[in-house]
């Protein structure tokens, strides 16, 4: 030892640099995958309900513009007393939890912790008296979890926390509170920051705050919402020099996989913060493959559960939570420590993970027993493929089509909701799948609104396309093309409602992934034409003429959402007609960022390309005062046209009186109708 200190000494000396050592900071949460959310505050006593509303959650102060001396007087209401900090933690780790991140202090402003900054404290200010976060710490060190914190940088409660104050706020009481935290508490893994698009927070503040935090815990890890970096909900820094170790989306998984570190917040049912009314619960199945694409994309998939203020979870969360429990015994291999693999994805249904050693699992949705293709993988000459937790190995060939693995008939395939199977192999050299479009579908429309359906009148016009030499084979009737399929040659016609799948196989390669089209026949045609969200997509255009309403709870799958972009959409009426009236529904939830058109256009055309404005109806600014509703705007006119199209404006971002600030703006189409 004394040799190597002397050797070290003499390099510093010569004006030699030792290696730098690797930063290991955040290894554990990488490998980690799994974790915990926890939103827990006064908010549970009234429990999503305030002055007749029952869609409230964490943000029923603000939402329900609830005074700060009325809200106060939940502090004396709750008393968890079933709160048993071993319990949750134990029910966090045999659901295969890695970590949990719980809310010291939510934007209320009240304290989770016993904290001497303030007295507004769970502690000071209830009868319970306890301190559940030192219960935790100590529950999560037993049982070998990372405990977390959240912590909000904005503060409905403080007096100083908006305004020319807020400096004091900043110095006095929010890092003084973290040092709190940071001290008393043991090792944090990761200090979880919201709140960060208050005008009154900057970039270099966030900055400031990350030095402060890894100054009092140098092993900390810390989100991107300590700065101004993330970009909007998808939470993925906008820039490489942006304050914080790792993106944050919020209920919505990425569409790729990124070599960026992220996690994914979600909730379990629709609220973060409890709600007793709320029972539109994630079955676990969907929990669980939200688990396995967000592993295979790169991430970590941080699962919300909002507790009663009788500090006890939900039944419901309890129930998924055993099951998801024991999925990851089953599966562990597959999720802990893996890493993104290059084809991450082949289809809506399987999903790939590299394992530690070489391995790749394949995690596939809804295997039922017959044949299993999988196309983006070549395994290993005589190698063994097996599901994870069978001890016998599947017989497999490899065919043009992919390799394609027999599942007996004896494996109950309906017990698990996603299987895993574990190869050894390299990725395949996979042709590019087809393009499938109808004639009279714009080139110019984005890819998301030709994703799911295409809704015609009359009939239509289909056109393959692949890549150069590449044969193509399609089937009409819903079922998967293989080589004994029909061959395209040429644009075929439909009349009839169909769903057409088509592969391709190019020389040298194999067979692509299926593509997959939904051709709707309708009283008239309807192509959107602006690039509306994933995460709210309904079925596309189909949505807006089903004859399916939409509610205010707007999770309910009929909304057609728009971020931050306009709605457009264009119906074909299939021939020149008369038109008497015209109209749309638009949702208004403004605590969700969801606001009403600024304006509602109408403009007609004979031929679908030379359009004439008929109507433009422009609605009022949003006020803080406007009530949540669906409203809809319905036009009369006596012209004929053929082509009808509808343009509402999205006031782009959210305004300045707004928490979102400056954040994207959602505009919300259900039913169009033309008649």
């Amino acid at each position: 030892m004394r040799q190597l200190s002397t050797l070290v000494l003499l390099l510093l000396l010569s004006g030699l640099h030792l290696p730098a050592q690797p930063d290991t900071r955040m290894d554990w949460w990488l490998d980690a995958r799994f974790g915990l959310f926890i939103h827990w505050g006064l908010y549970a006593v009234p429990a999503g309900e305030y002055g007749g509303q029952k869609n409230y959650g964490e943000w029923i102060m603000y939402e329900a513009k609830i005074p700060k001396p009325e809200y106060e007087k939940f502090a004396p209401q709750f008393n968890p007393v079933q709160f048993d900090a071993e319990a949750w933690v134990r029910m966090a780790k045999d659901a295969g939890m890695k970590y949990i991140v719980i809310t010291s202090k939510h934007h209320d402003g009240f304290s989770m912790f016993d904290s001497k900054v303030s007295d507004y404290d769970i502690v000071d200010r209830t009868l319970f008296r306890r301190d559940p976060m030192r219960e935790l710490a100590d529950a999560c060190k037993k049982a070998g979890l990372k405990l977390c914190f959240y912590h909000s940088i904005m503060d409905w409660h403080h007096p100083d926390a908006a305004g020319a104050n807020f400096p004091k706020y900043r110095e006095e009481y929010l890092k003084p509170q973290l040092r709190e935290l940071l001290t008393q508490y043991g090792d944090i893994g990761v200090l979880w920051f919201d709140g960060e698009w208050i005008d009154e927070w900057t970039e270099p503040q966030g900055k400031d705050l990350y030095r402060f935090v890894r100054s009092l815990q140098p092993d900390i890890i810390v989100n991107n919402r300590v700065g101004k970096g993330r970009n909007g909900m998808q939470g993925m820094n906008t820039n490489d020099d942006a304050a914080g170790d790792f993106g944050t989306p919020e209920q919505e998984i990425l569409g790729e996989k990124s070599g960026l570190p992220w996690e994914s917040c979600m909730t379990m049912n629709d609220h973060w913060g409890y709600n007793r009314h709320d029972k539109n619960f994630k079955s676990a199945a969907d929990l669980i493959w939200n688990l396995a694409d967000i592993t295979a994309k790169g991430g970590n998939y941080l699962l919300n559960i909002g507790p009663t203020a009788e500090g006890t979870f939900p039944p419901e969360c309890i129930e998924r939570l055993r099951t998801i429990g024991e999925w990851t015994r089953r599966n562990a291999e597959a999720i802990y420590g893996t890493k993104a693999w290059k084809h991450w994805q082949e289809g809506d249904n399987v999903r790939y993970v590299a394992g530690k050693k070489g391995e790749v699992y394949a995690f596939v949705r809804g295997l039922t027993a017959g044949k299993l293709v999988l196309r983006k993988i070549t395994p290993q000459p005589r190698s063994v493929i097996q599901i994870l937790g069978e001890n016998q190995p599947f017989s497999w060939m490899q065919t043009l089509d992919g390799v394609v693995i027999d599942i007996p008939g004896k494996l109950k395939t309906d017990v698990q909701p996603i299987w895993v199977f574990k190869l050894r192999g390299v990725p395949a050299n996979v042709s590019e799948p087809p393009v499938i479009t109808a004639a009279n579908a714009p080139s110019g429309a984005p890819e998301n609104t030709r994703k799911k359906a295409f809704v015609f009148t009359g009939k239509t016009e289909i056109h393959l396309n692949a890549e150069p030499g590449a044969t193509i084979y399609y089937t009409t009737d819903g079922s998967e093309p293989n080589a004994e399929s029909k061959t395209y040659t040429q644009p075929f016609p439909l009349s009839a409602s169909a769903t057409v799948k088509a592969i391709a196989r190019a020389p040298g390669k194999m067979s692509s992934e299926t593509a997959t089209m939904e051709f709707v026949r309708a009283k008239y045609g309807v192509q959107v034409e602006t690039a509306f969200s994933e995460k709210y997509g309904a079925s596309g255009a189909r949505t807006l003429i089903d004859g399916q309403r939409g509610s205010l709870q707007f999770t309910d799958g009929q909304w057609l959402g728009f971020e931050g972009n306009d709605f457009v959409a264009t119906f074909d009426l299939g021939k020149v007609k008369r038109i008497h009236s015209v109209g749309a529904s638009f949702l208004r939830v403004i605590p969700s960022w969801i606001f009403l058109p600024d304006s509602v256009e109408v403009s007609i055309s004979d031929d679908g390309k030379r359009f004439l404005r008929i109507i433009e109806n422009p609605v009022p600014p949003a006020t803080e005062r406007d009530q949540n509703e669906i409203k809809e705007f319905r036009f009369t006119t006596k012209v004929t046209c053929r082509y009808v199209r509808i343009t509402a404006r999205n006031q782009g971002v959210c305004p300045a009186w707004h928490p979102g600030a400056g954040g994207k703006s959602w505009v919300f189409v259900d039913e169009v109708w033309v008649e």
